[in-house]
């Protein structure tokens, strides 16, 4: 069983990770959907591999390892709020400059 402290870092990590999660999927839009399927199937494998043994490096680093519910939800709470965030900033940036 953990400790509060590390069940509070391994949520803020997660929240952390979902955004960073995010950001790399909207900066990598354009080689996931190519329209060669061989380079989209790679690209997409590599992705998937990469974030995943990063994760799960984060959670051998600050909690031994241990994968629980409450961290796949943060990370996926993470992304959306970086979905949300990143919208809200388009709009301002369309309004300050009137670029609609």
């Amino acid at each position: 069983m953990m400790d509060i402290r590390t069940q509070i870092i391994t949520i803020f990590v997660s929240f952390i990770f979902g955004i960073i999660f995010s950001l790399q999927l909207s900066l990598t839009y354009k080689y996931l959907y190519s329209n060669k399927k061989i380079f989209k199937v790679i690209f997409s494998f590599l992705i998937v591999l990469v974030n995943t043994l990063f994760y799960f490096i984060l959670l051998k680093k600050f909690n031994d390892g241990i994968l629980h519910v409450y961290g796949i939800i943060f990370i996926i709470i993470g992304f959306i709020v970086e979905i949300f965030v990143k919208s809200f900033i388009v709009k301002k940036i369309h309004k300050w400059y009137n670029l609609t």
